[in-house]
């Protein structure tokens, strides 16, 4: 028989209303044991007393859940309690005390969760997908999340499924009916189309990946031109340290904020000058390797000659302002000024500009799980191919096929799936 789980879905601690919830076949016998009366209506908010030995612990608002109507697939209570430590102690007590007698047991990390995967309810990408928004901090990353949670990536790959399958269907015809003409060049067509949007779907998590982890962009110029006025005014606190004595910072400074719902890394680097320090020529040459990772250079000068001397090719994508403009500003780019705030919103604003081109955030694979094994659909779908084109037997075509879609059900979690779940789940929190 399967256990029925329980466990505070809500952060445990003073507040307003803490919610238990308890999922399995025992769920609404248990329901009716602490409350002495009979489970509410499916989906149906209800007053009840949870009575424990003659006495009422709580007045609570109970929610039943028929099996099909619920998250986890299985019969589920929630039970919506006062929020005090005293009560949730108290409820977890008397739970736990039926535990024995009724094969009732505390939750284990993301237990709902791996209930509703057995039962259907949802696939191993949807699953990422809610580990994924559980963890987001920006809108960006929300939107990514629901979107794979939501079922959007699985719908995909459900259509590159049917594509495999049409393939599938071709070659095992041929094995068949070999004496005849079914169409070759079709089934190349087949294959050459479904690696066109696999290949698409692996440049657009390049997208995914800068919004997880951050667009970097650099700030960079001659000494003494104001790059970590600058950050510590862009990260509103002082992350870098300030001097007047040219060539204070050697070391690569990072400072993570949100813009536009995206976290932006801003990096302070060493002031680019000739030099004889040996420190500072380190500090020169590890920006000059972290500047082929950044998306984008924010370009501090003095004068308009600064963009000869500094020895870094300033791209289309990148921004060159003025520093010190509260100072003046006698060159043709905008004015900036770290210490007044002079053009930091008008810079921000550039900024936004440029954001949406280094990312994608519409329906896209969002893990390197998900990545791999797209990864290996792509190069087993160009064997394919070639073998094909070789003339290899009809027999071993259609195992290669056969191994296309396994990867596919690898991918929803059909198969292959309990090393994968446990590391996903242990991300997740008790209650979910």
């Amino acid at each position: 028989m399967k256990d029925t789980i329980f466990a505070l879905s809500t952060v445990p601690g003073l507040s307003a209303i803490s919610i238990f919830r308890i999922s399995g076949p025992n769920a609404f016998f248990l329901l009716k044991k602490i409350t002495k009366t009979k489970v509410p209506e499916n989906r149906v908010a209800s007053l009840r007393r949870i009575i424990w030995e003659g006495e009422i612990i709580d007045k609570c608002i109970v929610i039943a859940f028929n099996k099909n109507d619920s998250y986890s697939g299985e019969k589920t209570v929630e039970i919506h309690c006062h929020g005090s430590i005293a009560i949730i102690n108290k409820l977890a007590s008397i739970l736990t005390q039926y535990g024995s007698e009724f094969n009732i047991r505390p939750a284990e990390e993301g237990e709902f969760t791996r209930q509703a995967f057995y039962n259907g309810k949802m696939d191993l990408i949807q699953v990422e997908g809610l580990s994924d928004l559980l963890r987001a901090e920006t809108e960006a990353q929300r939107k990514i999340s629901f979107d794979s949670l939501d079922g959007v990536i699985s719908k995909k790959v459900g259509v590159w499924k049917s594509k495999i399958v049409s393939i599938l269907a071709f070659l095992e015809a041929d094995i068949d009916f070999n004496d005849q003409d079914l169409g070759e060049v079709e089934v190349l067509n087949m294959i050459s189309s479904l690696l066109e949007l696999l290949k698409k779907e692996l440049d657009n998590f390049k997208g995914v990946r800068s919004i997880k982890e951050g667009l970097s962009i650099a700030i960079i110029g001659p000494p003494n031109v104001g790059k970590s006025t600058l950050i510590n005014h862009l990260s509103k606190r002082d992350v870098s340290l300030t001097s007047r004595i040219a060539g204070t910072t050697r070391d690569l400074i990072e400072s993570k904020v949100q813009i536009k719902g995206n976290f932006v890394t801003f990096l302070d680097t060493a002031g680019l000058r000739k030099t004889n320090d040996i420190i500072e020529k380190k500090g020169i040459t590890m920006l000059k390797k972290r500047l082929k990772e950044v998306v984008l250079k924010i370009v501090l000068v003095n004068k308009e000659s600064d963009l000869e001397t500094i020895g870094v090719k300033v791209s289309s994508d990148d921004l060159v302002f003025k520093a010190k403009a509260d100072r003046g500003n006698n060159t043709r780019f905008k004015g900036i000024s770290g210490k007044t705030g002079m053009g930091i919103k008008e810079a921000i604003d550039l900024i936004e500009t440029k954001l949406p081109k280094f990312y994608s955030s519409d329906g896209v694979i969002a893990t390197y799980r998900q990545q791999s094994k797209i990864n290996n659909l792509v190069i087993l779908l160009s064997d394919l191919t070639f073998n094909i084109k070789d003339g290899l037997d009809a027999e071993l075509l259609a195992e290669k096929a056969r191994d296309c879609l396994k990867i596919i059900e690898e991918l929803t979690g059909r198969i292959d799936t309990e090393e994968v779940l446990g590391i996903i789940f242990k991300s997740f929190c008790i209650g979910k």
